[in-house]
């Protein structure tokens, strides 16, 4: 039976479970709900979420939310198609470790206070100092991101939860970029990481979107629910 999934567009933690669903081959039903609109404070989804958050999944009549619980979750209740914790402890590990830090600092210290003062500062307007700041933390990041590459994917040969966890933030600084150009978040992605640009192990694609090339590594992922997940 497939299971549930809420679904708001635009929400990078909601790529990850997309991501991850699409990579393990789960059954599911797309729910989408419109920030615009609401529908995350509707009481109708209120009462699956009482935090009203997505993303949120609903496996057999039980709700589960906050993404990385969910990536565990799925991983752990679906064996199908791409472990996203595999190998040992020690490998685990270092992947619960990946994933913490890019959420951490990556997203928390660097991604998350440009959006707020870009998008949600109201008439006062953004504080220069605390985008340049917040800026100069995903550059940094991103180059301590790059040491940590192993394999064809993020973390080995093949896609894990560092992928699912990553791809989002890129993209998520691509459509920031888009919105807001004088951000210039494409650059430090561009620029740090030729992993994104190209594949020193295979073949150059310098012309694909980062996120996609972290795709086109041979993951068996439909392209149809790529393209979905990453909806502008």
């Amino acid at each position: 039976m497939a299971l549930d999934f809420y679904h708001g567009h635009g929400s990078p933690f909601s790529w990850r479970v997309w991501l991850a669903l699409e990579a393990k081959k789960i059954p599911y039903e797309l729910k989408v709900l419109s920030f615009q609109n609401e529908d995350t404070k509707k009481p109708e989804f209120k009462a699956v979420n009482p935090r009203g958050q997505v993303p949120t999944i609903v496996d057999d009549g039980y709700a589960l939310w906050e993404s990385l619980a969910i990536l565990e979750y799925l991983d752990e209740r679906f064996a199908s198609g791409a472990k996203l914790y595999p190998g040992d402890a020690a490998s685990r590990g270092r992947m619960r470790r990946l994933v913490a830090e890019m959420e951490a600092y990556l997203y928390r210290e660097g991604v998350s206070p440009i959006v707020d003062e870009l998008f949600w500062s109201g008439d006062k307007g953004p504080n220069p100092e605390i985008v340049a700041k917040a800026r100069d933390k995903v550059r940094d990041e991103l180059e301590y991101m790059a040491k940590e590459l192993k394999g064809k994917f993020f973390a080995g040969d093949s896609l894990t939860a560092a992928d699912c966890v990553m791809a989002p933030l890129l993209q998520y600084c691509k459509r920031i970029t888009f919105r807001k150009p004088e951000t210039k978040l494409l650059q430090h992605i561009y620029k740090a990481h030729a992993f994104l640009i190209q594949t020193p192990r295979e073949s150059t694609v310098a012309d694909a979107e980062p996120p996609s090339c972290v795709f086109d590594r041979g993951l068996a992922v439909r392209q149809q629910g790529c393209n979905h997940v990453f909806h502008l």
